[in-house]
């Protein structure tokens, strides 16, 4: 009799772990908390403004997570005079090994992206928790995920961390803001194998999650965008900005990658660019919520 329980518990057991496994909410979820725990250490290594110690310790650990992952990084490097003198800024970017061929020789379809540091202040410390550690957390988690479960969409796709996003002075502007995506950008310009399309992740973590992608965003990807985060049963946390946003989506956009910026709806916070953007603010289940649509667009882009 007792050899009958243990077998009838050990059936219910795996029916309830396939269920569980087939379930892409809970799949999201294990990896919204995966996020949270990436975005926490990326928080201990304190402010990361461009050019500071706390930049170069945030990029090593992404490294590492990456290459352990089974991702080529490389840095791209590049020097501009800035406000406050000259910056030395580099961009991370990771392709995913696949094989004895070169990453970088191959062609990709798709970019991933968000930006890496966090705006300088001289007098107080901000640590960017949503602005946007939280992002550069997501990628990396999900660049794990694919590598084990769907390694051909991991090798369609190249990550890219950008250095200065933040402008220096007070408010962004043509000539402050944007080095490392525009440095980029411009790397593709000349050239015909453009990646068909990017995705820029930026303040996704919130607790309050609102996305709030540009009025002028790409309207292929913004109907995926929308379409996906139907299909997960989120819609209510995805919506149109009432006009056009600054942010790293703009240079790509530009040199003719058609690029989505998933971005939290900042102008409606109390904490953008305050000290109150720290760790109480990011969720687990934004997270999730976050990289389950993303996974998902991913799914529909790159299933040819």
């Amino acid at each position: 009799m007792k050899t009958k329980w243990i077998l009838l518990f050990l059936i219910t057991a795996a029916a309830v772990a396939a269920i569980f496994l087939r379930n892409p909410g809970s799949q999201s979820s294990k990896l919204g908390e995966d996020a949270h725990a990436v975005t926490m250490e990326i928080l201990a290594q304190g402010p990361r403004p461009p050019g500071s110690e706390g930049l170069d310790k945030v990029r090593a650990l992404l490294k590492d997570k990456l290459e352990n992952a089974g991702w080529a990084v490389t840095f791209q490097e590049f020097e501009r005079d800035t406000s406050i003198g000259k910056i030395k800024f580099s961009n991370l970017r990771a392709r995913f090994k696949t094989g004895k061929e070169d990453p970088w020789e191959r062609q990709v379809r798709g970019i991933l992206c968000a930006h890496i540091d966090s705006k300088y202040f001289k007098d107080k410390e901000f640590l960017a928790a949503d602005d946007a550690a939280s992002a550069c957390a997501a990628i990396v988690v999900m660049a794990k995920n694919l590598a084990e479960e769907k390694p051909q969409q991991a090798a369609d796709l190249e990550l890219v961390l950008f250095d200065g996003e933040e402008a220096f002075a007070f408010n962004m502007t043509i000539l402050d803001g944007l080095y490392g995506s525009r440095f980029y950008a411009n790397s593709w310009r000349a050239r015909d194998d453009k990646p068909k399309f990017g995705i820029l992740l930026d303040m996704v973590g919130h607790k309050d999650l609102k996305i709030r992608i540009p009025s002028d965003s790409p309207e292929k990807l913004s109907s995926l965008m929308f379409s996906a985060a139907e299909k997960n049963g989120v819609s209510k946390h995805f919506g149109t900005a009432a006009g056009s946003i600054m942010d790293d989506h703009v240079p790509l956009n530009l040199v003719g990658i058609p690029t989505l910026d998933i971005i939290g709806d900042f102008p409606s916070t109390r904490w953008w660019h305050t000290p109150g953007d720290n760790a109480s603010i990011i969720s687990t289940e934004s997270l999730g919520i976050t990289i389950g649509v993303v996974e998902k667009m991913l799914d529909e882009l790159l299933k040819e």
